[in-house]
């Protein structure tokens, strides 16, 4: 499939490498944050720099159609360039299969190596959601079910999702051509993979009436090992540190609600002892928490309503996490820490912290931290 989308934002977009960032020991406070300038009647959700740093994708949800779109818009290191450009596949031209009413495209995912520049899930007007992938001849189909959270390995153009065609929901790989089975598993659902540095192993949630368990799978071998198994809890998100030593996730265990989560951290093998480094923290729209490239700390929002849910890293050794609290905003979600231009900077999505009428929706904003 063409990539002219990518071509004209491009054009626009001045080039420039990024790099994750690990914590200071303190976070001065520096200008508010201010809004990148997308504007539109939805919330913006999960903003995801491209692998170069040239260009955003982003998610906006319309509560009141119950629908979801995705866009892209170019990003020169310090605000955006171009328009924003909505993404709409050629497969979805047609009324009869991908209606403009029923249309939905969710859970991007940037591709990390090779001739595919992107991943994500589109529905078509009976609700089953297949995988759109960038310059690829063809969807790859659920089968009228459910194809999504496609991850890639990082070293390679191929990535793993989770599929509903076989039951509940197995784990696929995809290799540029028909998928593989991973997972064989008639009474769970496997959610939410993610590759570890290496490409050998994948981190997924294997969720049942037991609870949310997280798993990890030898690709090569086909062999699954449970890391972390919280009996009658959730346990979701996984992500791996940079050196693929731990996972971080979130969980319920030990909270009061269903719906509240902690931040936790464990060792990417069995065996470890799970260990609670965020209390109450909020999750994610979309994906898991982000590390710091040293390991030692994740970035995620304190659920903090009387503080507007600041954004903190959490040390992954303990102590008390280092939090944003100058940045002007309320209700934040999604960060994701980069050095661009030399700059520490927060790019996620809140609300202004004033309340009022510019309020009311999620948009996108960065944040410089003076270093």
């Amino acid at each position: 499939m063409k990539r002219s989308w990518i071509s004209a934002l491009t054009a626009v977009a001045v080039a420039g490498a990024f790099t994750l960032l690990g914590p200071p020991q303190a976070l001065a406070q520096g200008a508010k944050a201010r809004a990148i300038g997308v504007k539109i009647d939805g919330h913006i959700e999960y903003p995801q720099f491209s692998p170069d740093g040239t260009q955003i994708a982003y998610e906006v949800n319309f509560p009141a159609e119950k629908r979801r779109e995705l866009w892209v818009v170019g990003w020169d290191g310090r605000s955006k360039t171009g328009d924003a450009l909505k993404l709409v596949p050629e497969n979805m031209a047609s009324s009869s299969r991908y209606g403009a009413s029923k249309r939905v495209t969710h859970g991007y995912a940037w591709a990390k190596k090779g001739q595919y520049g992107f991943a994500y899930t589109v529905s078509n007007a009976s609700g089953a959601q297949d995988i759109y992938i960038d310059n690829w001849s063809e969807l790859i189909e659920s089968g009228d079910s459910a194809n999504k959270n496609p991850a890639w390995d990082p070293n390679e153009p191929r990535f793993v999702f989770s599929s509903g065609r076989s039951g509940n929901g197995d784990l696929y790989l995809w290799d540029s051509g028909e998928p593989l089975q991973l997972t064989f598993d008639a009474q769970n659902a496997e959610l939410y993979p993610i590759w570890d540095p290496a490409g050998q192993k994948v981190a997924y949630v294997r969720s049942g009436k037991g609870g949310s368990h997280i798993y990890l799978l030898d690709v090569a071998g086909f062999a699954t090992m449970a890391l972390v198994q919280f009996e009658g809890v959730e346990s979701t998100r996984p992500s791996f540190s940079p050196d693929g030593t731990k996972v971080a996730f979130f969980s319920n265990k030990g909270l009061d609600s269903p719906t509240t989560f902690g931040l936790w951290v464990t060792d990417a093998r069995p065996g470890g002892t799970p260990r609670n480094i965020g209390a109450k923290v909020r999750l994610p729209s979309k994906g898991a928490a982000w590390w710091t490239p040293d390991g030692k700390g994740v970035v995620a929002v304190m659920d903090n309503p009387d503080k507007g849910d600041p954004i903190c890293i959490f040390p992954v050794d303990g102590g008390s996490p280092n939090c944003l609290s100058g940045t002007g905003t309320r209700n934040n979600r999604d960060p994701q820490l980069v050095l661009v231009d030399a700059q520490w900077r927060i790019v996620f999505t809140a609300q202004q912290a004033a309340a009022g009428s510019d309020s009311t929706w999620q948009e996108m904003y960065v944040y410089d931290v003076p270093r």
